[in-house]
């Protein structure tokens, strides 16, 4: 679980072997060496098989290349930690433990690239840590043609290291709130603080949007645990928040002018478009060609209704919107699976979101909320957080079978 946020190193054969996926790889092997039967839950196992299976269905064939089978591969993969997830997440102290310890790395980490990102250690450092064996990147060039270095911290992208950083914000509210996490009293405000700086600073709507929904998730996950676990909440919550805006002007101090990521730049930049879904007009940007000249979500979701319209039943296959020239990933997981895998392929999936069975509780539901979110605007469904936090819902859900104690008498 430390490592699931870990996406920027990564070593690639074919596919990007990055540590999270070798390490569940092993974990299914030795589950299924140990019990030398199917080890998970057959129920989601069923739906599991249905969901793949319809989504094979989408294949166009050929054409396809290796694109469609890569991220089939992702949902493979996906499917797996899920299972993995739901049998192993066991005690709650524990999953909420790691998430805790993990999130202090991502926010420590967050504070020293986004100085890199900045150029507070010079202009060669900003590249030069980006060209480090197996990194792919820690930021990335976004919209303005100067000033605007996305942190990307853990993950290749700005978007989904913002989902990830969100989601570790609501589980670390949840565990610290109950009281789970062992920590010395300064350590979550700082922790806390951090994640919500290394959001803040991907300038991704995910981050700013998804922010404000994580905190509220957890809170209201405490609520349901009673006055004492939300007064905590609340007051770790507000310290985290001082944190965070200590941290945010610390950047802004420390940021040299005309070298790297403009703070103030970028973040005047996020807060005007914030909520423009459609074009986004930036000066300058069009002849950066390593740079995205406009945002335009309604459009691509226009296309992606148009391509579901005309092959409403196994769709287009996936992949597709990537590998076309002059289109893109439709930013929207319900227009990913009906568009791309058609009405077959989205069935399958609410067949295998069915198979979870109910009674997540107050762990994994409040981190799905913000997955749920995001999903609006981002394609989540190669994300492993969302089968993560799939898996958690599953490892608590009425589908799991009670464990089973061995007690011996003398």
């Amino acid at each position: 679980m430390a490592l699931l946020p870990l996406h920027t190193v990564f070593l690639r054969v074919e596919v990007a072997l990055k540590p999270w996926l070798v390490l569940v790889v092993i974990v299914a092997a030795l589950d299924l060496w140990h019990e030398r039967r199917y080890p998970w839950s057959k129920q989601v196992g069923v739906g599991v098989l249905i969901f793949l299976a319809a989504v094979l269905v989408s294949w166009p064939g050929p054409s396809a290349g290796a694109g469609f089978w890569r991220l089939f591969l992702a949902l493979v993969a996906g499917c797996l930690l899920m299972l993995v997830t739901g049998k192993h997440a066991h005690p709650t102290e524990d999953v909420l433990t790691v998430v805790f310890w993990s999130g202090a790395a991502m926010a420590t980490t967050g504070l020293v690239l986004a100085m890199v990102t900045n150029g507070a250690f010079g202009a060669g450092a900003i590249d030069g840590v980006n060209d480090f064996f197996l990194i792919d990147r820690v930021n990335k060039a976004a919209y303005l043609d100067s000033g605007f270095l996305a942190l990307t911290n853990w993950h290749q992208d700005p978007g989904y290291s913002a989902l990830w950083t969100n989601v570790w914000i609501t589980l670390s509210i949840v565990g610290v709130g109950r009281g789970l996490v062992q920590a010395p009293p300064w350590a979550p405000p700082l922790v806390l603080g951090g994640l919500g700086a290394a959001s803040i600073l991907t300038y991704a709507r995910t981050g700013w949007l998804g922010l404000g929904l994580a905190v509220a998730a957890g809170l209201f996950a405490l609520w349901h645990y009673g006055r004492p676990s939300l007064a905590k909440g609340l007051r770790v919550v507000g310290a985290g928040a001082l944190v965070a805006a200590l941290l945010l002007g610390f950047h802004v101090i420390t940021d040299p002018e005309g070298v790297g990521g403009d703070v103030a730049e970028a973040m005047g930049f996020r807060w005007t478009h914030l909520l423009a879904l459609g074009d986004i007009q930036v000066p300058g940007g069009a002849d950066q060609p390593d740079l995205t000249a406009e945002d335009n979500r309604l459009a691509v979701w226009t296309e992606y209704l148009e391509r579901f319209a005309e092959q409403p039943i196994r769709g287009i296959g996936l992949g597709t919107g990537w590998n076309e020239v002059g289109f893109q990933e439709p930013h929207n997981l319900v227009l990913q699976l009906l568009a791309e895998s058609g009405i077959i392929g989205f069935l399958g999936f609410v067949v295998l979101v069915v198979s979870l069975g109910r009674g997540g509780g107050w762990v994994a539901g409040p981190a799905l909320v913000v997955v749920a979110a995001a999903s609006l605007t981002q394609t989540v469904l190669f994300e492993p957080v969302l089968w993560f936090i799939l898996g958690l819902w599953l490892a608590s859900s009425s589908t799991r079978k009670p464990v089973e104690v061995a007690v011996g008498v003398t």
